[in-house]
């Protein structure tokens, strides 16, 4: 018998690269925009990372529970 197989990453790929593209690019985007940006003013992207995780998560969530026994 053979060891489970976690599909949940290969999901999320899947969602990253099709489903959640546009939330992925306001990410990098605000990645490259805060380089410039002082450290001692602490910037961060923490809504558009949340954004491309909610989108994964919202991608994943009926394809992970169709597969479960």
């Amino acid at each position: 018998m053979s060891d489970p197989v976690d599909i949940k990453l290969t999901l999320e790929k899947k969602c990253l690269e099709h489903h959640c593209q546009a939330d992925v690019k306001h990410y990098e985007a605000c990645c490259e925009r805060i380089k410039s940006i002082p450290a001692d003013r602490e910037p961060h992207c923490f809504p558009q990372y949340f954004e491309v995780v909610h989108c994964v998560d919202h991608c994943v969530d009926p394809q992970l529970w169709k597969t479960l026994k």
